[in-house]
């Protein structure tokens, strides 16, 4: 019984290293401006603020925030390009909406700068909305 369980325990090591794999150290920019984009189209205006550096997070709070009647219809990406080696992003937010009493349906759209901000050498940082958001509506 004993001369199997060193080979055992050593077997068992080699194949659950097979289903290591790199630890992602921060979130990539897809899936940061994906999680701003559900925050913008479930209303999360405290949510999507974060996302934007200090000085800008107001400002998106202060033109959503007390439209209490705006009902998003959809929020999409009509383009996203990534540079990862200047570590910057361009994309087009393109917000449908309309605000009661008004059933019309309307487009907003913003036009984004995203930078990779970096942590340190153990991290590779997180992605943040440089600007502020256009005027609404």
């Amino acid at each position: 019984m004993k001369k199997y369980f060193l080979p055992s325990v050593l077997l068992l090591v080699f194949l659950l290293s097979g289903c290591a794999r790199k630890v992602d150290l921060g979130p990539g920019y897809q899936s940061m401006s994906a999680n701003f984009l559900q925050a913008m189209r479930w209303t999360d205006f405290q949510g999507a603020a974060t996302y934007l550096t200090v000085d800008n997070r107001q400002k998106l709070l202060a033109s959503f925030e007390q439209l209490d009647d705006l009902q998003i219809v959809d929020a999409e990406y009509r383009y996203s390009r990534l540079n990862k080696k200047m570590g910057t992003a361009q994309s087009e937010l393109i917000l449908t909406y309309y605000l009661l009493p008004s059933t019309r349906v309307k487009d907003w759209v913003w036009q984004q700068d995203w930078a990779l901000i970096p942590a340190d050498r153990k991290q590779r940082g997180t992605w943040q909305l440089q600007g502020a958001p256009p005027s609404f509506p």
